[in-house]
Parts: C-alpha cells; structure tokens; sequence
C-alpha cells in the first residue's frame, strides 16, 4: 500500500496529465481536419480522399459524459472561448465539459482518500474535499484560458505584417480577394493560427457568406480586437468605395504605434513586478552576506 504522503501528490498529477492530454489530442485532430479542408480549397475544388481516423475511445466517452442533458451541457461562453483557443471543431465543447467533469470527480476522489487517510476534523474534511473539487475544475480552465491568451497574442503580433502585406497587394492591382488569399499563404509559416482565421474566411466566402460577415465572424471567434477593427475598415471601404489601401496603410501605422505602446507599458510594469521577488529572494540574502560576518562578531564578543 502506499503512504499517505504520496496519494495527493499522484491525485494531483493524474489530473493535469488526462486535462494535458485530452487538450493536446484534440488539438492535433482538430488541426488535422482544418489542414485537410485548406488542402481541399487549393485544389480548385476537386475532392481528394481523406484517411479515416482512428476514433478515440476515452474522447468519444468523455464526450458522451459532456453531452449529458442531465449536467446541462457545455454553456455558449464555453463554445465561444474554445473557439479562440483554436478548436472550432465539432463536439469539442463536449469533449472539454466531459474533461472538467471528470477533472472534478477524480479531485473531489483523491481528497476523499486524503481525508480518510489522515486524521483531520470534519470542518478541515469538509474544506479539503471542496478544495480538491474547485482545483480539478480550475485546472482545465487554467490550461485553456492560457491557450486563448497565446493564440490571441500570436494574432495580435503578426496582424500588423499581415495588413503590411494586404495593402502591399491592393496596392499592386490585386482585387481585395485575391491580395487575401495570397496574405494568407505568405503568413502560413509566420503565424498559423492568423493563416488559418484569414482561410476560415475564405471558406465561409466560397460558402456564400459576405465579405462583412465572414469578417465579423473572424474576429468573434479570434477574440482580437485589432481584427474587429480591420474588419470594420474593409467593409466601410467596400461600401463606400473608398481606397482600400490607404486605410489599410493608416490602420497598420495606427497599430504598430499601439504595439510600441503596449512594449512600453508592459516595460514599465516590469519595475513593480520584480519587487515581490527582490524582497523574498534576493534582500534576504544580501542582508545575510552584508551583516552576517558583523552579526557572527558581535555575538562572539557577547559570549565571551
């Protein structure tokens, strides 16, 4: 039998490795089947035979355990978040709600064998297994909430080369749907997850949506300000039938100035968050080497 030290250090791992790998599985199927459907695009249309994966039973069970009318299902705000992080597939949502479920039931079961393990009180019981329960739901959470915010930021970073590059196109005679196509394979290997929200685009387009609304689209599912923005200057130009390029150059000026911005005050916040560590880590031990020989001293000098 093991000890029990090491229960909630194994409860504790067991948690993150399944939220780990359901979250990097999913992502590679996902991200499979979007390549498979780019590839079927730059074809001209002609349709190409895919290879059949391989189902995934845990998926398909943890899915079918998100799906449960009985737990409500995954909530439109859940959708919309996966959505951001990159997975616009279908049964995603399932498949993560399947995930906190399952996260929540093996930490509200590790606290349980902590607490019977150990002796505590009931009131120490009773916060230790709703700790253990608001962890196995949180970790998921944290895993996709710092999935968002790298995807975001990778849009955020590339879409100013990408505007360069459109208008640079719009400039040279392209029409605004050809300049788009060509940006998108140009930021293929710059940035994929902007490269795959510009062909998304061009796929609802082929579909028949309008240009304004595949647009917003784009920019509800990527969370990025900046392509609301931009999005909102093609379709004012489309309507207006003003330059397309000239707004496109003074949209990429506006937010370069806007990164620069950002730099410097993430600069400047850089001061106030290295305090914390300088004040635990670092003071302690220049107090120790500074005063320690002095201090040693004088408490010689006392004894004797």
């Amino acid at each position: 039998m093991l000890p029990p030290e090491m229960l909630i250090p194994m409860a504790v791992f067991a948690i993150v490795a399944l939220s780990g790998a359901m979250i990097i599985a999913t992502n590679r199927r996902g991200r499979r089947t979007l390549d498979a459907r780019l590839k079927q695009i730059r074809t001209d249309g002609a349709v190409l035979s895919t290879p059949q994966e391989q189902p995934n039973p845990l998926a398909e069970l943890l899915g079918r355990i998100g799906g449960l009318s009985v737990l409500g299902g995954p909530s439109p705000k859940l959708r919309q978040t996966l959505s951001r992080a990159g997975y616009n597939q279908r049964g995603v949502a399932e498949l993560f709600f399947g995930i906190k479920i399952t996260a929540l039931i093996v930490g509200v079961a590790a606290s349980i064998i902590a607490v019977t393990q150990f002796e505590v009180s009931t009131a120490m019981g009773v916060l230790i297994v709703v700790a253990g329960a608001a962890g196995g739901t949180m970790i998921p959470n944290f895993v996709l909430s710092q999935k968002v915010k790298k995807r975001t930021g990778e849009i955020r970073d590339a879409l100013p080369n990408a505007i360069d590059l459109l208008e640079v196109c719009v400039s040279a005679g392209m029409g605004v749907d050809q300049a788009w196509n060509a940006t998108t394979e140009e930021m293929r290997e710059a940035s994929p997850a902007l490269a795959d929200e510009m062909a998304l685009v061009n796929l609802e387009m082929l579909l028949g949506a309008r240009r304004p609304e595949a647009l917003k689209n784009m920019a509800e599912r990527s969370g990025a300000e900046d392509l609301a923005s931009l999005s909102s200057i093609i379709s004012q130009a489309d309507r207006f039938g003003t330059s397309v390029a000239d707004a496109l150059r003074t949209f990429a000026e506006t937010m370069r100035e806007m990164r620069s911005q950002r730099a410097e005050e993430s600069a400047e916040k850089m001061a106030i968050k290295l305090l914390l560590p300088m004040v635990i880590f670092i003071f302690p031990v220049v107090l120790i080497v500074s005063a320690g020989p002095a201090a040693l001293k004088m408490v010689e000098l006392l004894s004797n």
